[in-house]
């Protein structure tokens, strides 16, 4: 069987707004790796803004404590549910942890 990918409209300029606009996340748990800067912090955010359960992931999690504690009260403030793990996913311990 043969997949056929259709071409996306987003490109290099989309936002995490434009990419989650109109969908609706509620009742969905997503992992988030890498909530310790950057990238993870902002897909965390805009995830749970989208009414997910969002649970983050770091290796250093007063780092991602840090990074997150704006998503953090804001996700507290309207009602969602945003979780830390620590996490190294270069250790399988690490990782059987989350079972």
């Amino acid at each position: 069987m043969t997949k056929i990918l259709e071409a996306s409209s987003f490109g290099a300029t989309s936002t995490t707004e434009d990419v989650l606009s109109g969908v609706n996340l509620k009742g969905k748990r997503i992992l988030v790796t890498g909530v310790s800067a950057g990238l993870g912090v902002e897909t965390a955010r805009s995830l749970a803004a989208h009414d997910a359960q969002v649970v983050g992931a770091a290796r250093d999690l007063k780092k991602a404590k840090a990074a997150t504690e704006q998503v953090r009260k804001d996700t507290a403030a309207n009602g969602g549910r945003f979780e830390l793990v620590e996490l190294d996913l270069a250790n399988l311990k690490s990782v059987a942890c989350l079972r």
